[in-house]
């Protein structure tokens, strides 16, 4: 008998994470089909929050939250989420399907948990499917990019985790609500094979651009290379990653790893502060869903004013230069 469908929530300062919004959004439609409940499962999680978690998660599908606090441990380490996920599973119906986003830090949940429950695990999985005859299969994109494996689970509960970016995310109920649970865990008695030293800030040139909150694109727009070497000193100024079209990729101004949109990667940011950018629909697919969307272009007619929430019309150097000359001032 096929049960419940568990997703780990992915979250940063009070807000849940784009992957998180597709897990979840993902497991709704597949939980629908066959009749079983999505539980999202929140691990720590600031409790002054702006929006409440339960509907933070509920909006995109999720019919249940389970809140945990652990005690008795400094840090949250892929060791403790595993052994909470196990305690978690006796607490409330052990999951058929357990969901955790494609990190590092996620995979090695994922395998210990899997280890923990003596059962099998996918990672980097882009979609995922149960069976009427209650039979998981996770789809991999292998070798190079070039092939879809199908792995199918032989026995349950499966765990996968699933590649940021890979599904996209349609438009959220509003005023949907989880039902919401808490739970504590004492952890002082358990001895961690795992400690962590101290935490130190992301190099903001070498973090993954899905996960920066802070983002400065660069467009066609921005002209020469001289003047990408401005966007990138407002960029270090603002703590901001850089990324960018695919005309700005093939200029060579950022590599394939930063481009943004169909044919590159998809980010969600607090602020996305497009210079230069047309805002072609190839573009705007993987940024769209950014909190605030900044705009300078020269072009009053352009795309990405339709979608910005301040827009900026002139030279992008001539503006890059005057918030060059306040961010110093400060």
């Amino acid at each position: 008998m096929v049960g419940p469908i568990w997703v780990l929530v992915d979250h940063s300062k009070g807000q849940i994470t784009y992957v998180t919004k597709e897990m979840v959004q993902d497991a709704n439609e597949v939980a629908r089909s066959l009749g079983v409940q999505v539980w999202a499962v929140l691990i720590g999680g600031d409790e002054s929050a702006e929006e409440p978690w339960d509907e933070q998660v509920g909006r995109f599908g999720a019919d249940h939250l389970v809140r945990v606090s652990a005690i008795g441990v400094r840090f949250l380490t892929a060791e403790v989420y595993s052994i909470i996920l196990d305690e978690l599973s006796r607490q409330y119906e052990k999951p058929y399907l357990m969901i955790i986003a494609n990190s590092i830090e996620g995979q090695e949940i994922g395998a210990r948990l899997a280890t923990r429950w003596g059962t099998g695990y996918a990672n980097d999985c882009v979609s995922f499917s149960i069976g009427l005859k209650g039979n998981v299969e996770a789809t991999r994109i292998t070798h190079g990019e070039q092939l879809e494996t199908i792995v199918a689970f032989s026995k349950g509960p499966a765990i996968i985790s699933f590649r940021p970016g890979s599904a996209g995310i349609g438009l959220p109920t509003e005023g949907h609500r989880a039902k919401e649970y808490s739970s504590q865990i004492d952890l002082s008695s358990y001895l961690c094979e795992q400690d962590i030293q101290g935490i130190f800030p992301a190099d903001p040139r070498k973090i993954d651009i899905t996960e920066a909150d802070f983002i400065v694109a660069c467009g066609h727009g921005v002209g020469t290379q001289d003047n990408f070497l401005i966007l990138q000193e407002l960029a270090d100024k603002l703590g901001a990653a850089v990324a960018g079209t695919r005309r700005a990729n093939d200029k060579g101004w950022v590599n394939i790893e930063r481009r943004v949109g169909l044919t590159g990667k998809t980010v969600c940011p607090q602020l996305y502060l497009a210079v230069g950018i047309s805002g072609a629909r190839e573009h705007v697919v993987g940024m769209d869903t950014s909190k605030a969307i900044v705009a300078i272009n020269k072009n009053p007619r352009a795309e990405i004013f339709r979608l910005a929430h301040l827009g900026v019309i002139g030279d992008s150097r001539e503006i890059m230069l005057a918030l060059l000359r306040k961010l110093k001032e400060k």
